[in-house]
């Protein structure tokens, strides 16, 4: 079952629910399905993780709470890469924002030197 045919039976089974409501709902699993893709899980298995839309379907209209037939544990599937001996570390990036506290304190202390260099001329 792909994406589209997922959502496509969530909004039929739901129905019965408010329009608001049906929607809130369908749009959150499909930002769960949308955050698994981004994280390297395919749409298969990001929709597995969510379970058969007959039980979801269950759990909003009638009120059941789907027992979930295994743990789950977040699915996060970005490489992870070790420094080698090798390897460079990264460079850092240079820019930096200033916060204007300091930008003040700059000024004041540019100031002060400067005055006291034009007092001790006098």
């Amino acid at each position: 079952m792909n994406r589209s045919e997922f959502l496509e039976t969530l909004q039929h089974g739901l129905r019965s629910l408010p329009v608001e409501e049906r929607e809130g709902i369908i749009n959150d699993l499909d930002e769960h399905i949308a955050v698994s893709l981004e994280n390297g899980v395919s749409e298969a298995e990001a929709i597995a993780l969510l379970g058969q839309p007959a039980d979801i379907i269950a759990q909003y209209v009638h009120g059941d709470i789907a027992e979930p037939k295994r743990e789950q544990a977040p699915v996060i599937k970005k490489p992870v890469v070790a420094p080698t001996q090798t390897e460079a570390p990264p460079e850092k990036t240079t820019s930096k924002q200033v916060s204007p506290f300091k930008i003040v304190l700059i000024a004041g202390m540019c100031f002060i030197i400067l005055m006291l260099l034009l007092d001790a001329l006098d």
